[in-house]
């Protein structure tokens, strides 16, 4: 079995930043300190209205070195309206640039594909060129199939390439079991060759703050999230009203984050009377995000469907006990001691949870519920099961 230190293993996400993705690069920082050889290799999908700078001028490579990580980035210009057309342009960009990535380094010992839409299809096709074996790990809500909206998220035409994605890894890690179900739908060769593996966050930057809660303070419950119809917000909207006409104690509710709903979720927090106890942020850094936190003491995820919710254990890094619906990912996240669960788009259910939070919060032990975050979804923790994997593919 090889040692972390002569593993190579070359990064491929499906997105990367400053277009999202942070996640990715921190995985992949997160891998090289755990002593693998790590490499990225990123296409960013960009669009004239949105990116109109990145779409005309950023189209070259561009090389940068991150804490311990080499990347290249190359910009592919989306074309408006045609998906499958820009699925292939941006797979083939990909291929592309590890045509010339093997020009000046040896050729990684495997390769690490972040969603199969489309990396993994990528990955598939480097491997049927230069035989590179590959690992795609899935963290695309879609997959979770809960309900109609997630289910229509697949399309006819994504299936042939996604079965082509799965057909050819060597494993395939979901962040969550509750994508096993759909991926083996469309590749039923894949069901041996499925693990989970969580997602990861920073423990050493998301921790609890020791603050005085004064007795006449308002509850606060806390929502990071993208405001789209998806996370479920206007649920929580009028979940929090029904909490405010049925419970005596002042509570808060913090909804931060930005998004095409946020004008709408706007004028129905209005609509419900709900002006002086509901506060839109908007869009917070990640040092403001941490301090929210600490202030909170409840954090609430109201998704439609879920694949993870990587706010969720950023929440309990802070101590926060957790409400969350039952909605995929968060099943495997939320136990009873560390939180709650309801039923996804249900506002009376999730009402009656956070009644029930604010009656029992003190029942939650804070230490303990940083403690499991520690021994499961610490940088530490996670990267070496994928050391782990590793290995047993190089051995």
């Amino acid at each position: 079995m090889k040692h972390p230190a002569n593993i190579s293993v070359l990064v491929i996400p499906s997105w990367y930043p400053p277009l999202g993705g942070e996640f990715f690069r921190e995985h992949s920082i997160a891998l090289a300190e755990a002593g693998l050889k790590v490499n990225v290799l990123a296409g960013i999908e960009t669009g004239i209205r949105q990116r109109p700078k990145d779409f005309l001028f950023r189209w070259h490579t561009t090389v940068n070195q991150n804490d311990g990580i080499n990347e290249k980035i190359r910009f592919v210009r989306r074309i408006p309206l045609l998906q499958k057309v820009n699925a292939q342009r941006w797979v083939n960009a990909v291929v592309n640039m590890f045509a010339d990535y093997r020009k000046h380094h040896p050729l990684p010992d495997l390769l690490q594909a972040h969603s199969s839409m489309w990396a993994g299809l990528a990955a598939a096709k480097i491997k049927q060129k230069w035989g590179i074996p590959y690992v795609i790990t899935e963290h695309r809500g879609r997959f979770t199939g809960q309900g109609q909206m997630a289910q229509k998220l697949i399309k006819d035409w994504h299936k042939p390439l996604l079965a082509e994605a799965f057909d050819e890894a060597k494993h395939i890690v979901s962040v969550s079991a509750s994508l096993h179900d759909t991926i083996k739908e469309i590749s039923p060769q894949s069901s041996n060759k499925l693990s989970v593996i969580p997602n990861m966050t920073d423990t050493d930057f998301f921790v609890p703050y020791n603050r005085q809660t004064k007795a006449d303070k308002p509850f606060r419950f806390l929502c990071v999230t993208h405001l789209e119809h998806l996370k479920g917000i206007d649920v929580l909207l009028n979940a929090f009203a029904g909490l405010q006409s049925h419970d005596a104690q002042p509570s808060q509710l913090m909804i931060a984050g930005s998004g095409v709903e946020r004008a709408r979720l706007v004028a129905l927090c209005h609509s419900l009377g709900l002006k002086e106890s509901v506060v839109f942020t908007g869009r917070l850094s990640r040092k403001e995000v941490l301090m929210q936190m600490q202030d909170a003491d409840a954090f609430v995820l109201p998704s439609r469907f879920e694949a993870f919710g990587i706010v969720l254990i950023e929440a309990m890094a802070c101590g926060l006990p957790l409400i969350a619906t039952s909605s995929g990912g968060p099943a495997d996240i939320v136990k009873h001691d560390t939180g709650m669960m309801c039923k996804p788009g249900n506002a009376d259910d999730l009402m009656g949870a956070m009644q029930q939070m604010i009656n029992h919060h003190h029942d939650f032990d804070r230490a303990k519920i940083r403690l499991h975050c520690l021994e499961r979804y610490s940088r530490e923790a996670v990267s070496a099961q994928y050391v782990k994997l590793y290995q047993s593919m190089r051995a």
